[in-house]
């Protein structure tokens, strides 16, 4: 029996996309767990060989309890399976951002969060419609969000 982590695709293991600070439990239902593969496979693998290097979720699938535990959105896509927050190293929000956006890869919703607010990237994905392709900035000072506009660092 191996001691490794079942990987969702070729970079990311089930356990970087459950792991939570909370000391909750975080076991993703069966659906959930499909759609973080469908996540890792359509989204997370492809940017990572876009970006060529080492991503870093820092929050994947939240189950209801953890997700109200750090004060998500009742409605997150983090609760399905399909939404995670992600670095890459060496690179700002800004540059993954615009990485994705050059790399054709289908996805819903990213949002851009200032330094301030993280300085991460959430990307979802949808199932039961076709994706979007928002992009979205999440400056400091407030808790909304503005259109992402390449090139332009607010």
């Amino acid at each position: 029996m191996s001691d490794e982590a079942p990987r969702l695709g070729e970079f990311f293991t089930l356990a970087e996309l459950t792991r939570t600070s909370t000391g909750l439990p975080n076991v993703p239902t069966g659906e959930a767990r499909r759609n973080l593969g469908l996540l890792v496979q359509h989204v997370l693998d492809p940017l990572r060989r876009q970006v060529g290097r080492p991503i870093r979720v820092t929050s994947g699938y939240r189950c209801p309890t953890v997700n109200r535990a750090i004060g998500g959105s009742p409605q997150s896509r983090h609760t399905q399976g399909c939404a995670a927050d992600i670095k890459a190293a060496g690179m700002t929000c800004h540059d993954l951002i615009d990485a994705l956006r050059e790399s054709g890869i289908d996805f819903d919703q990213a949002i851009a969060y200032a330094n301030e607010r993280g300085g991460h990237v959430h990307i979802q994905i949808r199932l039961a419609a076709a994706n979007r392709k928002e992009l979205l900035w999440a400056p400091a000072g407030t808790l909304g969000y503005l259109p992402y506009t390449k090139g332009v660092r607010p």
